[in-house]
């Protein structure tokens, strides 16, 4: 199994992983030549040989007409429609290119400067606000190999869900506006395309690094992470750290979400993973940042089908709580981090009923779910100890039954093979929408796995 890793010591950009997936070996004048199914005109797209820190390295500018074809269309069949713009964020740190503005990463602006689109000088006050749903059409249309279309989807599907969130407006309302930049949608396919043609099966990344300070968007000045990004991982649970220098922005929205949407695991402390390095990659952005290097590393890499690792298990007894008292704290305690939390029924001291409490976590969680259980239970100890285990490898992929999408869980056997589970809460939703049993729709998931496969 090919698996692609993402080392991102200052950040990410969607036109920084871009710019690494190339400099592993993705063909530049075949993903220009891709993109045109995308109907939406010319996408112009030129690399170069850099040297950030001194580290050789690629660099990539995309260069697209912001008045793209659809966009004719679109406003010519619906000039009597007005848009919502329910997304009115002039997302000043989102948009990943240095298209004649200055960035985090060599694409962002101040205050003194007005931002601009692209080399052609739109402005953002002219810029095209593309809705969600339009976007998301645009790639079902297109045609490009499932898997491409299916991970591009899952990124602007994790975007847009995360600004839903944070304007408390519904999905197919959202409306990018620089992430809807065609510069920023080659990105995000032109990654996906880059994958394919590499054969990447799976993606597992480093925690991210947001930055540290404010940057100026269309609401004022706003702290980094900005909303969008903050929503991303909070909704995902990918790992990230702060650092303590002022940086300001730099991960961008667009990295988030490609990194949050595709990665299927993360490297973690006490969490190692079998990997053996084929090719090694660097992704540049535009801009010095002292005392970083302004690129991310993206490696090739063969990851055995199982991992060694260790687990923190916690263990107390309880015969004095109730039922609904228990429930709630297995569900504290799983919304606390833990990986799992379960109750086993037992015959305590004097003929008394009760309860052992297990949960797993990982090892550096163990104080704070421990401190979970003593204060949100009535136990007055909890015992720890680590275990080794052996985990699977796994991977994120989803398919669609009646036109709704059910995300998978997919795990790598020992020989080999591969077995596929559909995420139950999805597979009840769409049920219960399909007016249809749970069974029925979980075997058409798995039917339609096989079918891709």
């Amino acid at each position: 199994m090919t698996t692609l890793l993402i080392e991102m010591p200052s950040g990410i950009a969607g036109d920084m992983l871009l710019a690494g997936l190339l400099d592993l070996g993705a063909d530049l004048l075949g993903i220009q030549n891709d993109l045109l199914a995308l109907g939406v005109g010319p996408i112009s797209m030129s690399a170069k040989r850099v040297r950030p820190s001194g580290i050789a390295a690629v660099q990539v500018d995309v260069v697209a007409e912001q008045e793209a074809a659809w966009d004719q269309r679109m406003h010519a069949a619906h000039t009597h429609h007005q848009y919502d713009h329910a997304h009115d964020h002039e997302h000043a740190h989102g948009h990943d290119h240095a298209h004649g503005h200055e960035h985090t990463h060599g694409h962002g602006h101040s205050p003194e400067h007005p931002p601009k689109l692209s080399l052609t000088g739109a402005s953002h006050a002219h810029a095209v606000h593309r809705p969600y749903r339009v976007i998301r059409d645009l790639l079902n249309a297109a045609p490009l190999p499932e898997r491409v279309k299916e991970r591009a989807q899952r990124v602007f599907r994790t975007l847009a869900e995360a600004e839903a969130q944070v304007h408390g407006t519904p999905v197919d309302d959202i409306e990018f506006h620089e992430v809807g930049a065609l510069d920023a949608i080659a990105d995000v396919v032109g990654c996906c395309l880059a994958m394919e043609q590499l054969g990447i099966d799976r993606v597992i990344a480093t925690a991210l690094l947001p930055g540290n300070g404010t940057v100026r968007c269309s609401h004022g000045r706003m702290p980094v992470p900005v909303p969008a990004v903050a929503a991303m991982l909070a909704r995902t649970g990918a790992p990230h750290r702060q650092i303590a220098e002022e940086t300001g922005e730099l991960t961008t929205p667009t990295g988030c979400a490609l990194v949050t949407a595709l990665a299927d695991d993360y490297l973690r402390p006490g969490h190692p993973l079998d990997l053996t390095t084929s090719r090694v990659g660097y992704g540049a952005g535009h801009k010095v940042i002292p005392g970083l290097i302004n690129a991310v590393r993206v490696s090739l890499v063969d990851q055995a089908s199982t991992a060694r690792d260790q687990v923190c298990e916690l263990r107390c007894q309880v015969d004095d709580s109730t039922g609904e008292q228990l429930a709630v704290l297995v569900a504290d305690l799983l919304a606390a981090g833990a990986k799992d939390a379960y109750l086993t029924p037992v015959l305590m001291k004097k003929g008394r009923p009760g309860y052992e409490l297990t949960v797993l976590c990982a090892p550096e969680e163990r104080e704070a779910l421990t401190a979970v259980v003593l204060t949100r239970s009535s136990t007055i100890g909890v015992r720890h100890h680590l275990l080794d285990r052996t985990v699977l490898a796994r991977r994120q992929a989803s398919v669609s039954v009646h036109g709704h999408e059910i995300p998978l869980k997919i795990v790598t056997l020992p020989d080999g093979s591969e077995r596929a589970k559909p995420e139950a809460d999805a597979v009840r939703e769409v049920a219960r929408a399909l007016g249809l049993p749970f069974d029925a729709v979980q075997r058409e998931a798995l039917a339609a796995w096989e079918s891709e496969s």
